[in-house]
Protein backbone atom coordinates (compact mmCIF):
# COMPACT_ATOMS: atom_id res chain seq x y z
CA UNK A 1 0.00 0.00 0.00
CA UNK A 2 3.14 2.63 0.44
CA UNK A 3 4.55 1.36 -2.58
CA UNK A 4 1.19 2.55 -4.34
CA UNK A 5 1.25 6.09 -2.41
CA UNK A 6 4.54 6.83 -3.11
CA UNK A 7 4.09 6.11 -6.64
CA UNK A 8 0.77 8.41 -6.98
CA UNK A 9 2.82 10.79 -5.38
CA UNK A 10 5.60 10.55 -8.02
CA UNK A 11 2.82 10.44 -10.84
CA UNK A 12 1.78 13.76 -9.07
CA UNK A 13 5.21 15.31 -8.66
CA UNK A 14 6.14 14.93 -12.11
CA UNK A 15 2.48 15.93 -13.41
CA UNK A 16 3.02 18.98 -11.77
CA UNK A 17 6.38 20.05 -12.67
CA UNK A 18 5.38 19.35 -16.44
CA UNK A 19 2.41 21.90 -16.03
CA UNK A 20 4.64 24.28 -14.47
CA UNK A 21 7.21 23.92 -17.24
CA UNK A 22 4.34 24.64 -19.50
CA UNK A 23 3.55 28.04 -17.85
CA UNK A 24 7.25 28.92 -17.92
CA UNK A 25 7.10 28.05 -21.59
CA UNK A 26 3.95 30.37 -22.11
CA UNK A 27 4.94 32.92 -19.93
CA UNK A 28 8.66 33.43 -21.97
CA UNK A 29 6.07 33.16 -25.15
CA UNK A 30 4.28 36.41 -23.87
CA UNK A 31 6.82 38.14 -22.89
CA UNK A 32 8.32 37.40 -26.42
CA UNK A 33 5.37 39.02 -27.79
CA UNK A 34 5.27 42.11 -25.86
CA UNK A 35 9.04 43.11 -27.64
CA UNK A 36 7.67 44.86 -30.91
CA UNK A 37 4.86 46.94 -28.86
CA UNK A 38 8.07 48.13 -26.47
CA UNK A 39 9.52 48.44 -29.53
CA UNK A 40 6.40 50.70 -31.21
CA UNK A 41 6.42 52.47 -27.77
CA UNK A 42 9.53 53.50 -27.44
CA UNK A 43 9.29 55.10 -31.31
CA UNK A 44 5.43 56.78 -30.49
CA UNK A 45 7.35 58.35 -27.31
CA UNK A 46 10.44 59.65 -28.97
CA UNK A 47 8.48 61.04 -31.28
CA UNK A 48 5.81 62.81 -29.45
CA UNK A 49 8.78 64.16 -27.48
CA UNK A 50 10.22 65.20 -30.90
CA UNK A 51 6.83 66.95 -31.73
CA UNK A 52 6.48 68.57 -27.98
CA UNK A 53 10.09 70.07 -28.48
CA UNK A 54 9.25 71.96 -31.72
CA UNK A 55 5.32 72.83 -30.17
CA UNK A 56 7.13 75.03 -27.49
CA UNK A 57 10.06 76.22 -29.84
CA UNK A 58 6.33 78.20 -31.57
CA UNK A 59 4.67 78.53 -28.50
CA UNK A 60 6.66 78.49 -25.13
CA UNK A 61 3.41 79.00 -22.58
CA UNK A 62 1.85 75.84 -24.62
CA UNK A 63 1.26 72.72 -22.01
CA UNK A 64 0.09 69.15 -23.55
CA UNK A 65 -2.90 67.76 -21.55
CA UNK A 66 -2.04 65.44 -18.63
CA UNK A 67 -2.71 61.45 -19.80
CA UNK A 68 -4.18 61.15 -16.52
CA UNK A 69 -7.86 62.76 -16.24
CA UNK A 70 -8.99 64.79 -13.51
CA UNK A 71 -12.14 64.49 -11.70
CA UNK A 72 -12.84 68.63 -11.84
CA UNK A 73 -12.95 68.17 -15.76
CA UNK A 74 -14.33 64.69 -16.11
CA UNK A 75 -17.37 65.41 -13.52
CA UNK A 76 -17.72 69.33 -15.36
CA UNK A 77 -17.79 67.00 -19.29
CA UNK A 78 -20.92 65.20 -17.58
CA UNK A 79 -22.59 68.24 -16.41
CA UNK A 80 -22.13 69.99 -19.78
CA UNK A 81 -23.50 67.20 -21.59
CA UNK A 82 -26.75 66.62 -19.26
CA UNK A 83 -27.37 70.18 -19.50
CA UNK A 84 -28.77 70.17 -16.34
CA UNK A 85 -28.38 69.74 -12.88
CA UNK A 86 -27.67 66.07 -11.46
CA UNK A 87 -27.16 64.46 -8.16
CA UNK A 88 -24.43 63.15 -7.07
CA UNK A 89 -25.90 59.56 -7.49
CA UNK A 90 -26.11 60.33 -11.03
CA UNK A 91 -22.51 61.75 -11.65
CA UNK A 92 -20.76 58.78 -9.93
CA UNK A 93 -22.86 56.48 -12.18
CA UNK A 94 -21.89 58.47 -15.21
CA UNK A 95 -18.21 58.55 -14.36
CA UNK A 96 -18.13 54.72 -13.77
CA UNK A 97 -14.75 53.31 -13.00
CA UNK A 98 -13.29 55.90 -13.74
CA UNK A 99 -12.66 57.55 -9.90
CA UNK A 100 -14.13 56.43 -7.00
CA UNK A 101 -16.82 57.56 -5.46
CA UNK A 102 -15.01 59.28 -2.90
CA UNK A 103 -12.92 61.16 -5.10
CA UNK A 104 -16.42 62.60 -6.99
CA UNK A 105 -17.99 63.46 -4.05
CA UNK A 106 -14.81 65.16 -2.31
CA UNK A 107 -14.32 66.85 -5.85
CA UNK A 108 -17.54 68.00 -6.05
CA UNK A 109 -17.63 69.43 -2.41
CA UNK A 110 -14.23 70.99 -2.73
CA UNK A 111 -15.07 72.57 -5.79
CA UNK A 112 -18.36 74.25 -4.91
CA UNK A 113 -17.17 76.33 -2.49
CA UNK A 114 -14.42 79.46 -2.44
CA UNK A 115 -13.15 81.88 -4.78
CA UNK A 116 -11.81 78.77 -7.12
CA UNK A 117 -15.07 77.32 -7.33
CA UNK A 118 -16.21 75.36 -10.44
CA UNK A 119 -19.69 74.06 -9.45
CA UNK A 120 -22.92 74.94 -7.48
CA UNK A 121 -25.14 73.21 -5.31
CA UNK A 122 -28.96 73.43 -4.95
CA UNK A 123 -31.34 71.56 -4.12
CA UNK A 124 -29.39 68.46 -3.49
CA UNK A 125 -27.94 68.54 -7.44
CA UNK A 126 -24.77 70.04 -8.72
CA UNK A 127 -24.57 72.00 -11.79
CA UNK A 128 -21.40 74.00 -13.71
CA UNK A 129 -21.07 77.24 -12.10
CA UNK A 130 -21.77 80.27 -14.97
CA UNK A 131 -19.08 82.01 -16.27
CA UNK A 132 -19.26 85.57 -16.14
Amino acid sequence: MKTDTKSKNKNAQSALADINAQIEALNQKRIGLAEPLKIRYVELRTELTDMEAEIRQLDPVWKPEPTKPKAETKITEILMAHGAPMAVEGIIQAVGNVFTPWKVKNTLKKKSTGAKAVFTFADGKYAVKATT
